[in-house]
């Protein structure tokens, strides 16, 4: 799926200029003015400089022309050639996650979430709280969900254990003085992670779905495997904050009101009860209870 703010341009420019100066065909001079398209090429200093046989009545024989595609939703058009245009983000399912088309068209829809935990109805879910979506050409991204970025609270900082290659995507997190590794439990064929987090890692609890996402990649063997999506997933979450609530209530020794437990939870523990509680639910190993 192609980005909706992808735009395809037509330009001209001159092969014998020292500097390419590209100019959309809809930018450029009505013909009267450019010599470049008719017999006025001759008189073109630039031309006359490294001259080339051609018709006398134009267009000019250095004059090049080439599709070219832009961001429209970009503040300044930067003019990418056709055939690079696939190494980039834009020509496929990837562009959902690019910080200008979040920006313009706020794909996350509302209300999709369990009992004030957001929770995005066509991502898929594992066990230990982290998210799949596998995009229409085979393309990934992974992530914590909106349950386990409640329960970390603030984080500080941010270590990919890989960044390309065949793994099971992991990353350390450190929040409240302590680090704390994050697994996707199936295998996922790595092609990048998300570094820009390194410097802003607020947007990893804050944004988990959009700009918050920590692994990029294609699906290989197991990746969707055991994974909830629809249904399932939201009556795995209630049950999921029932646990919680039960667990927070065993390690703090306090009666749990019901509601939704507290941010940075994991923190409000006691050192004893912090590794327990983080293995039960977001190791690599969760049981997934009620799934």
């Amino acid at each position: 799926m192609t980005c909706p703010f992808l735009r395809e341009a037509q330009v001209k420019f001159c092969h014998a200029s020292s500097v390419r100066k590209l100019i959309p065909q809809s930018m450029a001079p009505g013909s009267a003015e450019e010599k470049c398209s008719s017999g006025a090429y001759h008189a073109c200093r630039v031309y006359q400089s490294n001259p080339l046989p051609g018709p006398a009545d134009g267009p000019c024989p250095r004059l090049g022309e080439s599709l070219m595609q832009y961001c429209a939703a970009a503040p300044v058009a930067k003019l990418v050639p056709f055939s690079e245009s696939l190494l980039s983000r834009c020509g496929n399912d990837s562009h959902r996650y690019c910080e200008l088309y979040l920006a313009m068209a706020h794909p996350v829809a509302d209300g999709d979430d369990v009992d004030g935990i957001a929770m995005p109805a066509g991502l898929r879910y594992a066990a230990n709280h982290l998210w799949l979506e596998v995009g229409e050409d085979g393309q990934c991204h992974a992530g914590i969900d909106a349950f386990l970025g409640r329960a970390l609270g603030s984080v500080e900082r941010i270590q990919y254990v890989w960044q390309q290659g065949l793994h099971r995507p992991a990353a350390i997190l450190t929040a409240g003085a302590a680090d704390w590794e994050v697994v996707f439990p199936n295998p996922l064929l790595l092609t990048g992670c998300n570094l820009y987090l390194r410097a802003n890692p607020s947007r990893l609890t804050a944004e988990p779905y959009t700009a918050g996402w920590l692994f990029e990649g294609q699906v290989a063997e197991g990746t969707t495997d055991h994974l909830l999506q629809g249904a399932p997933a939201r009556a795995w979450m209630e049950h999921e904050l029932r646990r919680i609530n039960e667990s927070v209530q065993r390690g703090s020794g306090t009666a749990a009101d019901g509601g939704l437990f507290a941010p940075g939870v994991l923190h409000c523990l006691d050192r004893e009860s912090r590794p327990s509680l983080f293995h039960e639910f977001f190791s690599p190993f969760a049981s997934g209870k009620g799934t």
